[in-house]
């Protein structure tokens, strides 16, 4: 099949796969906003940060890293070396997952008290420990999986998860009423653990297969110590990025709950507007991302491969495709989440402060899907370290807003700082491109 189709019918999959996942997860954060509350859905939102943070150091780097590789490697002809560098990446993420599962399961009371300030997120940390080794195994196999520009089994582990989450706080919910049990925000984690135990074990499934009909390998070009250094090379800097920026978005997430006090609401009102913003409107908002987040996925080894090959039209078109169609989706979100905004958060959370922020944040959508492509093509072109100085400057002036804004105006000064923050990482992310093309002539 020809790459533009291959690119084409994966992106369609996890476009697909995508939005079903997000049907899912909206009746999934409707019912679980209305077993646990506002309140409590805050609480479930303040351990992301750091469920995002150990992702980041775990992960993500080396997902990024085995997919770029495996398509280079796969289009030069060293598939021992794709399927080389894959495992290597796997061990490594099992390991660092398994460091990190130690410090939730032994260190939760500590970050609750101090880091999240939340004590009552120090039994929801503990349980998250089980659930990040089988999300780093996850991410590696689908990793692998886009590096060869197939998208079947990533797309469908995906619909999966979205499945055992909403089928098991479902199910379990129901169990803890039946006995009397109180609901509890630590339902929703049990949730977690149960889809990245399915999705992991079916992907792993999945890929077992794939090896078993594969022809025999040849031998790999170069020793296991070279691929090793080349997925280190990539990997530490790109999960340096992610952490580093994990980091201050939880010191930013943290913050927003504790700047509200200082604006004049109570501990338990600041939660429950934390709570309706990360739960209900930003979810809604970031819908559609789907869309475009699939073309990224599905395009980052595609422009690794150009750059390897020397095809610059082929990286300046992939680029062009792909801004043009997050620009298109952001202006249609705009006018459809500014427009119907308050009915939206009426109709599915039941909460008309959902349906204001809401059509708050429809003025960034077109920046805010725009923008995540813009640094998925800087790092398909290997300019991991500026993707990192563009995330950090979004970060700092998101934080500045948050800290010198909130107390002043409310939840509106975090709105502006949305807005400056992807407006002025836009105009970064821009000149960095064509600065990067013009090298490549």
């Amino acid at each position: 099949m020809p790459q533009k189709h291959t690119v084409l019918k994966g992106a369609a999959l996890l476009t697909a796969a995508g939005l079903i996942g997000r049907i899912i997860g909206f009746f999934y954060r409707i019912f679980l906003s209305r077993a646990i509350g506002a309140e409590g859905l805050g609480i479930y939102q303040l351990i992301f940060p750091l469920y995002a943070l150990s992702f980041s150091l775990t992960v993500s780097g080396i997902q990024t890293t085995i997919s770029r590789f495996v398509s280079a490697k796969t289009a030069s002809g060293d598939r021992g070396g794709a399927r080389r560098i894959f495992h290597i990446g796997m061990a490594l993420s099992l390991a660092l997952s398994l460091c990190v599962s130690f410090l939730l399961l032994h260190f939760h009371g500590f970050l609750a008290e101090n880091f999240v300030k939340e004590p009552r997120s120090s039994e929801l940390l503990r349980l998250l420990a089980y659930a990040v080794p089988f999300g780093s195994l996850h991410a590696c196999i689908n990793g692998y999986y886009y590096g060869l520009k197939q998208a079947k089994i990533p797309a469908i582990s995906e619909i999966l998860e979205h499945l055992v989450r909403l089928g098991s706080v479902v199910l379990l919910c129901r169990i803890w009423t039946e006995k009397g049990i109180a609901v509890t925000p630590a339902i929703a984690v049990y949730s977690i653990i149960l889809e990245e135990f399915f999705a992991a074990l079916f992907s792993a499934t999945a890929l077992t297969i794939h090896f078993a009909a594969q022809p025999p390998l040849p031998k790999p070009v170069h020793s296991t110590a070279h691929y090793a250094g080349e997925l280190l090379m990539i990997s530490v800097p790109l999960t340096l990025n992610r952490v580093l920026v994990n980091v201050l978005q939880s010191i930013e997430a943290l913050l927003i709950p504790l700047q509200l006090r200082l604006s004049g609401l109570t501990a338990s009102s600041a939660l429950s507007v934390y709570g309706v913003l990360t739960g209900m409107a930003l979810p809604l908002i970031l819908f559609p991302s789907a869309l475009t987040s699939s073309l990224c996925t599905m395009l980052l080894p595609v422009i690794s491969e150009a750059q390897a090959c020397g095809k610059l039209s082929a990286i300046t078109a992939a680029i062009r495709k792909l801004c043009l169609s997050c620009l298109a989706l952001g202006l249609v979100c705009f006018l459809g989440f500014f427009f119907l905004g308050d009915f939206a958060g009426n109709l599915l959370f039941n909460n008309e402060l959902a349906g204001s922020f809401i059509r708050a944040l429809a003025w960034i959508c077109p920046l805010m899907y725009l923008n995540p492509a813009l640094f998925a093509i800087l790092n398909g072109l290997g300019k991991t370290s500026q993707v990192l100085v563009h995330n950090l400057t979004g970060v700092a002036i998101r934080i500045a807003f948050i800290v010198f804004a909130i107390p002043v105006f409310g939840i509106s000064g975090f709105f502006a700082g949305m807005l400056i923050n992807q407006l002025v990482t836009f105009l970064l992310a821009v000149r960095s491109i064509r600065k990067s093309l013009a090298e490549a002539v």
